[in-house]
């Protein structure tokens, strides 16, 4: 495979993603040295160019969703669409999609097409529930994953409903299960030099970070109660009232506790024997609350971060949007950066979280518009001129005009 600069320098994506599971992990890969070319519905593009926000036309969730893309139109529900595809499938190392289960065997390009054309091609779906079992045909977006996986059942006040995640944890999570199995398919094929099918279904992913609940229930014998702000097993460890906004603590043995009690000037707190051991604490929870609550919220968030981790007791202020974007460790960090997005201006969008001492990730481009790059794609691919012509003379390709 060669030396890369960049972890996955030289590694071709051929990439049918939409919406944000299989597009993320797809853009993982493209943050770091990928070459993706995204294949876009003729006409439609992804249907994630449809949803806000929006500056002007252009959606920005699809815009910081697909950076460092380039974007392919094809028809491929046409007959020379799907001979385009087998083309092209041929010059690219991973082909990834995520459409309900079925779909890409009906367009005539479903795995057993294209290992007849690339026999070494990675081959990875995201889909819902997989892409075997009594519900694999059913359509599946964020929510219906964090059901179906037991996440939403465990959000929530214990006497309030269930509460959905406040963002969309399952097709992130998913996504990033996707790109580490991609990463380690091309591991495999390195060693083994031949290809093979990935497979990695939301609900999955979801049921995968339920592991503490489940393991409750299978030792105990109990359900799961959701617990709100505050952990089940371990206090105080939790959200608890400032002056200004919220704190969270994170109280995990004895001696964080006396240290706890010691930084903050809680001596009435350690010298209580209802909270002398973690199991006191548990027991009488709502009191503790009340008490660790009559300090905090006498003092600024921020400052009760400050004091507690300076003493190595884990505390965070809650943080806003604005202030985690404008945070130092952000901007150190780098995890907050800038996009030039044509048809938007600039905008901030999330960093890269991996990082290398010698081959870093980069923000190279911005999303790009639809059928931006189909006419130096199939270049690349091989296709004359004349052909590429007729292609987009017979609506088979579009191109960004």
């Amino acid at each position: 495979m060669g030396t890369f600069k960049k972890p996955f320098e030289g590694i071709k994506v051929l990439d049918f993603t939409q919406a944000l599971a299989g597009v993320f992990g797809a853009w993982q890969l493209a943050d770091l040295g990928a070459d993706v070319w995204k294949v876009e519905r003729y006409g439609y593009g992804d249907q994630s160019r449809s949803w806000p926000p929006f500056v002007g036309d252009l959606s920005t969730l699809y815009a910081s969703f697909n950076r460092n893309k380039r974007s392919l139109s094809i028809q491929t529900g046409a007959p020379e669409g799907r001979e385009l595809v087998l083309e092209l499938v041929k010059h690219v190392d991973i082909v990834v999609e995520n459409f309900k289960v079925g779909t890409m065997e009906k367009l005539g390009i479903g795995y057993d097409e294209l290992i007849k054309v690339n026999p070494n091609i990675i081959y990875a779906s995201v889909s819902g529930f997989g892409l075997e079992g009594p519900l694999h045909k059913l359509p599946c977006y964020d929510n219906v994953a964090a059901s179906r996986g037991g996440l939403i059942s465990r959000s929530g006040r214990p006497d309030g409903p269930p509460i959905k995640p406040g963002y969309s944890i399952c097709d992130n999570w998913t996504g990033l299960n996707l790109f580490n199995a991609m990463s380690m398919a091309l591991v495999e094929r390195q060693k083994t030099g031949k290809g093979l099918r990935v497979d990695v279904s939301m609900t999955d992913c979801a049921f995968y970070v339920n592991d503490w609940p489940m393991l409750e229930y299978s030792v105990l014998g109990t359900v799961p109660e959701r617990s709100g702000n505050h952990d089940p097993n371990v206090a105080p460890y939790g959200e608890f009232e400032a002056k200004d906004g919220y704190v969270v603590l994170a109280v995990t043995n004895e001696r964080v506790w006396g240290k706890f009690c010691d930084v903050l000037g809680a001596e009435e707190l350690k010298a209580d024997p209802r909270f002398a051991t973690n199991e006191d604490r548990l027991a009488n929870l709502n009191a503790l609350i009340e008490g660790i609550e009559k300090i905090t919220k006498t003092m600024n968030k921020n400052d009760i971060e400050k004091l507690l981790g300076g003493n190595r007791v884990p505390a965070a202020a809650v943080m806003t949007v604005p202030e985690v974007m404008t945070s130092s460790h952000a901007l150190d960090t780098e995890m907050v950066q800038v996009i030039d997005q044509e048809g938007i201006g600039k905008f901030f969008t999330t960093g890269i979280p991996m990082h290398f001492s010698k081959t870093p990730g980069e923000i190279r481009t911005g999303a790009p518009m639809l059928g931006q790059h189909s006419v130096e794609i199939l270049k690349e691919a091989g296709l004359s001129d004349e052909k590429i012509e007729q292609l987009i003379k017979d609506e088979i390709v579009e191109v960004y005009k």
